[in-house]
């Protein structure tokens, strides 16, 4: 169970990172919207908070914990917009976190 939440959340980063790519060509508020997802977020971090200690504590685990950090302050407020800023920094923290898992 603990691979298939990685696979998951391997996928998610993908799928992360091709949306930003696409809000990027043709940026709108409407399009970054897309990119609001915190309850995925809620599901990544507790799933990983759940893991066996030699899973939580690989190197590359802690750096997709570290990534999940990064990206929540970057769409959690419904009150505020998904600037085109707050896209670009999406896309790279994704592209890290896949260039890590070894694409």
């Amino acid at each position: 169970e603990q691979l298939a939440q990685l696979v998951s959340l391997g996928g998610w980063l993908r799928g992360t990172e091709a949306l930003t790519a696409l809000v990027l060509q043709n940026y709108s508020n409407q399009k970054a919207e897309l990119l609001r997802q915190p309850a995925l977020l809620d599901h990544f971090e507790k799933r990983l908070a759940g893991m066996s200690d030699d899973i939580r504590t690989n190197r590359m685990v802690v750096r997709m914990r570290e990534g999940i950090e990064k990206i929540r302050p970057l769409v959690a407020s419904e009150d505020t917009q998904i600037s085109q800023k707050k896209v670009k920094e999406i896309s790279i923290v994704s592209e890290e976190l896949l260039k890590g898992l070894g694409r």
